[in-house]
């Protein structure tokens, strides 16, 4: 890339470190990571374009967020308090100043915000936990072990096409209402599981699942 193509910069963390991070550090698509310091905060960034990266190969894309992630694990290797950044978080010029005035300046107006949040999580680690299950397999469960269920099925094979059609409308109404009663039932288990082991759980949006035939029930 050419220096006016380099016009934004790549955000990975905030570190409570005034210092440089080691030299040789190599981020997303090769570019070399350094550090912008305000007081003793640093942000740990690289040079980039302002339009996010995007590829229409999977295997590429894959590649960038594990590297914004060895990234992230090796600031926490160095025992550096980090508030890390989502993949493709992107400082932009704003209003005649360049992406590295607007990113101190946003230190300088958040610093005290930041301090609190630093303060927060200092000897403590942040986990992303994903739940993933069939609901077709659920399902098949389902109606191999719901009395009313089984029922309904039974009487939709012997019944007209009219009571038929209000059997099945009733029947798909009983499922899914069993199968969001079960799939609750997991989340509220599995929350219950961590829930003793970290000091707050905070749920994210549900994604697609990296396999077709599973579905995320839970983000936290």
């Amino acid at each position: 890339m050419t220096a006016l193509q380099k016009d934004g910069l790549y955000l990975y963390a905030l570190v409570e470190h005034s210092g440089e991070v080691p030299a040789g550090i190599s981020g997303v698509d090769g570019q070399q990571v350094f550090s912008l310091a305000y007081r003793d905060i640093s942000a740990i960034v690289h040079a980039c374009p302002l339009a996010p990266y995007a590829s229409e190969d999977q295997t590429v894309v894959t590649g960038w967020v594990l590297t914004h992630e060895r990234v992230l694990e090796h600031l926490l290797g160095m025992e550096l308090n980090t508030i890390p950044f989502t993949f493709d978080t992107i400082i932009k010029p704003e209003e005649g100043r360049d992406a590295r005035t607007v990113l101190t300046g946003w230190l300088s107006g958040e610093y005290e915000n930041f301090l609190q949040k630093f303060e927060k999580i200092r000897g403590r680690k942040e986990y992303g936990i994903q739940v993933f299950t069939s609901r077709e397999k659920i399902r098949d469960a389902i109606s191999a072990t719901n009395d009313l269920i089984q029922r309904l099925e039974r009487e939709a094979q012997t019944s007209g096409p009219g009571k038929k059609y209000m059997i099945r409308q009733k029947l798909e109404k009983e499922v899914q209402a069993a199968m969001d009663a079960e799939i609750a039932g997991i989340i509220a288990e599995t929350r219950k599981k961590i829930q003793g082991y970290c000091d707050e759980i905070s749920l994210g949006t549900l994604k697609k699942g990296p396999v077709p035939e599973r579905d995320m029930i839970l983000n936290c």
